[in-house]
């Protein structure tokens, strides 16, 4: 990434030709910053946003435009970016037709450009640790009809001296994979490598399919018919991590694939699951998660985290929108859920750890009698 702010007017409009991505939906003229970068820059400021607004003289709802992907004048994009010690092309969102995709690493770990871009996953997105990433498919350029899911972490926004326990933490994700090996619901590694400049990382998984369960509720309640089949899959995704010695930590619909050959549900993003053999966990502030148990705001980290995950998910398959917590109770006896397991149910989601099932097989086991009958 270039520090300086020289970026001058016309670099700012040059360079129209189209890249793999959403359309600039208001016209070529106008430029895209992806509200992430231009939050995490801020951050190192110390600003506000009603603070920069200040600064830089523009006007409030014009940098609150930004997290609605509205586009923005050249002149104030160049102000933006200027103000903050930045190049126009820092900021670019990955919707932005003059956005380029950071280069996949070559050598052993990747080949010679092993992989090629097709197109990105929807915006880029948070990790509980604040750091930002993009996903992407990509198409293998050596073997036909094979592709990956990719994902490129921002590393050039962490602040200096945590750069190196940051890329640990990315790499768990494949120590996770690879300690599973193949299961169907658990995603397949194909490799995790930094960028060639170092100011990136590259996780790369098998493709399994575009849509996260997050994104197919937003249409409404999963299938009556389907919602046994879809949790049993979870549940023993949950099941394999947890043999392992593995506590994902991070379950939620947005960490769910569902394939596209079979539409069976497929665990992914294990950068934050934490390894019950004394490898330190992630830490510091974590943003609010409907999904995530509370005790692990600062609390041990037990099966207990994931199940109380396992059992807000459900109550939001079933409902089709995250329901408030203590309402899953009446969630799980509207849809009509056996009583056996509902009563587990309403127990993984208690609010205190000994108050929840210690264990996932018996709610595994209620799962699979409510998918054979």
């Amino acid at each position: 990434m270039n520090s300086g702010a020289e970026a001058s007017q016309e670099s700012v409009t040059a360079g129209k030709q189209p890249v793999l991505g959403a359309p600039a939906p208001n016209g070529p003229d106008l430029i895209y910053f992806d509200p992430a970068l231009v939050d995490f820059a801020l951050a190192n400021q110390g600003l506000s946003l009603k603070q920069f607004a200040a600064k830089t003289h523009l006007a409030f709802n014009t940098l609150r435009g930004l997290h609605r992907r509205q586009g923005l004048h050249p002149s104030s994009a160049l102000k933006i970016a200027s103000t903050l010690g930045l190049q126009v092309s820092d900021l670019f969102a990955p919707w932005d037709r003059r956005y380029r995709p950071p280069a996949l690493a070559h050598g052993p770990a990747l080949g010679v450009a092993e992989w090629e871009m097709t197109d990105y996953l929807g915006s880029g997105r948070r990790t509980a640790n604040g750091l930002y990433f993009i996903p992407c498919r990509l198409r293998h350029r050596h073997t036909a009809q094979r592709f990956g899911r990719g994902k490129f972490y921002h590393l050039s926004w962490v602040r200096e001296g945590l750069t190196a326990d940051i890329r640990d933490k990315l790499s768990r994700h494949a120590d996770v994979c690879a300690r599973i090996k193949r299961h169907p619901q658990i995603v397949w590694n194909l490799s995790s490598t930094p960028t060639p400049g170092q100011d990136g990382w590259w996780v790369v998984d098998d493709w399994v399919g575009a849509r996260t369960l997050a994104e197919r509720l937003d249409s409404g309640p999963w299938p009556r018919d389907e919602r046994p089949r879809l949790l049993l899959e979870i549940a023993g995704g949950l099941a394999a991590l947890h043999a392992a010695g593995v506590i994902f930590r991070e379950l939620a619909p947005a960490r769910v694939l569902i394939a596209d050959a079979d539409g069976r549900a497929v665990l992914t993003d294990f950068e934050l699951a934490k390894l019950l053999d004394g490898v330190p966990s992630v830490s510091g502030d974590w943003p609010d998660d409907p999904f995530r148990a509370p005790e692990l705001d600062g609390g041990a980290t037990t099966v207990a985290a994931d199940l109380y995950s396992f059992g807000r998910l459900t109550a939001t398959v079933l409902a089709g929108t995250v329901p408030d917590s203590g309402q899953e109770a009446a969630v799980f006896a509207a849809a009509g859920l056996p009583k056996r397991l509902q009563k587990l149910l309403v127990q993984s989601v208690a609010p205190f750890p000994a108050q929840r099932l210690a264990e996932l097989p018996p709610l595994l086991k209620e799962l699979s009698r409510w998918a054979e009958a």
